[in-house]
């Protein structure tokens, strides 16, 4: 029934985690979750990304394609094969549809998968910073992505706060001592010499496999 996806997920079973990032290469793309308001699906917001549906792997970026996909399932169910940063894995997932409004309840966009190989892990968070007002808690927190931007490269961060300030930036953060994800919004202020940053909060750029597991 999945064809190719199951052909892939078996594969990656049995691939060792280099093997695992090379391969999902193929995928390039993918709907990433952006939020999840249906607390029965086992989904994460940032970290997964639907890159197949019905055992076909999705190639076009056309969300009314995708919608309509989803629509036609109404009363039955869906199957979404799942990309997650965390792992590098691929799964698949049946999801109920409801038949009077065929939602599930998620938020997506179309983003390159190459957008969540860095992460900026805050180390120190002054007091009365804008970091500090925004609630960023120093090293238990690591700084994913956002929803104004694509952050790439390991310059990504500090070119969009940059474009930001004097304005609200959104963030997702995740937590590993709570192994939570949440959306802060970050006041940048202009800078007042040379050697003070807009965020004013020291951080360190990180592959994702590198994110610290959640604490017990």
């Amino acid at each position: 029934m999945f064809n190719a996806l199951n052909r892939f997920i078996s594969r990656l079973d049995g691939d060792t985690p280099q093997q695992q990032q090379k391969n999902s290469q193929q995928f390039a793309f993918g709907f990433q979750v952006l939020r999840n308001t249906n607390l029965e699906l086992a989904i994460e917001p940032w970290f997964d990304f639907v890159v197949g549906i019905n055992g076909r792997m999705i190639d076009n970026p056309d969300p009314r394609l995708f919608a309509q996909e989803v629509r036609n399932c109404a009363g039955g169910t869906v199957t979404f094969g799942l990309w997650s940063a965390k792992g590098q894995r691929t799964r698949a997932l049946q999801i109920p549809v409801p038949a009077d409004t065929a939602s599930l309840g998620l938020t997506l966009q179309w983003t390159p998968l190459s957008a969540v190989s860095n992460i900026w892990h805050v180390l120190d968070v002054p007091a009365n910073s804008p970091a500090d007002h925004a609630g960023l808690l120093p090293y238990s927190d690591y700084i994913l992505g956002s929803p104004d931007g694509v952050l790439l490269g390991e310059g990504g961060l500090g070119e969009l706060v940059e474009e930001h300030i004097g304005r609200p930036l959104s963030v997702y953060v995740y937590n590993n001592e709570y192994n939570v994800t949440r959306l802060l919004s970050i006041s940048a202020q202009p800078r007042l010499g040379a050697a003070r940053a807009p965020l004013v909060c020291v951080l360190e750029i990180l592959g994702l496999h590198r994110l610290a597991a959640p604490s017990e």
